[in-house]
């Protein structure tokens, strides 16, 4: 399906953090981990981004993500915090014990490209939710070329093969990094795949970094029936952070899910 192990934007994790400083979906799920209290489990955490605020306020968070470096800077983020920090892959790890919140954010839900991968995911989940715990997860609402393309990584269902200037950052060298993408959807096995460019001058020398990323987009209904098929149902949905509800044009499904019965 794909020829690359889909990790190679994360291969830098001190720049990943330069690249995306924002607080998206901080609130939402430190509302979420208020409700239910902790423990609380981050899949695929990256650098902490979400789950370190929550730790500020003083609750036990554990954190898995399958690369080592984003563990290792999350681990050096959180020093003297409630934090436990776990190199695994989400489809197959198992900690022995249950969380009263377990979240998914960043939308990597679309990380998982498979119906196998899905099933997964959520096989552990439920594995280790507490009966009286929630999940929450994220993923792009699936939106067509006729739609108005919202912004950010928010793009339509088509192929562009011209590269579009996306955004630009700070590394963590003081260099400006502009970055540009490609894009290809196939339609069948519902993947867009992103070629993704960064370019940057440094010591007077012009550089370029490639790198290359797959996401399963999953439509709505659909995602309902594989939620209710691996024993979770979805207690209330979201379009956006704004917690409008879920419509044609929403950027997002963003799903809060308890155990069936």
């Amino acid at each position: 399906m794909i020829d690359h192990d889909n990790l190679e934007e994360f291969s830098d994790p001190a720049n990943y953090d330069m690249e995306d400083a924002s607080d998206t979906g901080v609130a939402f799920y430190t509302a979420l981990v208020r409700q239910t209290g902790s423990p609380v489990l981050d899949i695929a955490c990256g650098t902490g981004r979400v789950s370190i605020p929550i730790a500020r306020l003083g609750f036990s968070v554990t954190g898995l993500d399958i690369i080592p470096g984003m563990i290792e800077r999350a681990r050096s983020k959180s020093v003297g915090l409630p934090t436990r920090w776990i190199v695994g892959d989400a489809r197959t790890f198992d900690l022995g014990e249950q969380f009263r919140l377990i979240f998914l954010t960043g939308n990597a839900f679309q990380a998982f490209l498979t119906n196998a991968d899905q099933e997964a995911l959520l096989q552990r989940v439920y594995t280790h939710l507490h009966n009286e715990g929630l999940f929450a997860f994220e993923t792009r609402n699936p939106i067509f070329p006729h739609s108005q393309s919202p912004v950010g990584l928010f793009v339509p269902l088509e192929t562009n093969a011209e590269e579009q200037d996306w955004s630009s950052f700070t590394d963590v060298n003081g260099c400006e990094v502009r970055v540009s993408r490609t894009y290809v959807y196939d339609h069948t096995a519902q993947i867009h795949h992103w070629t993704t460019y960064k370019r940057w001058h440094e010591d007077g020398e012009a550089h370029t970094k490639i790198t290359r990323t797959a996401l399963r987009y999953t439509f709505p209904q659909e995602l309902a029936a594989l939620l209710r098929y691996n024993d979770l149902s979805i207690e209330r949905q979201y379009g956006d952070w704004n917690l409008e509800p879920l419509a044609a044009d929403s950027p997002s499904i963003i799903s809060v899910c308890r155990k069936r019965g």
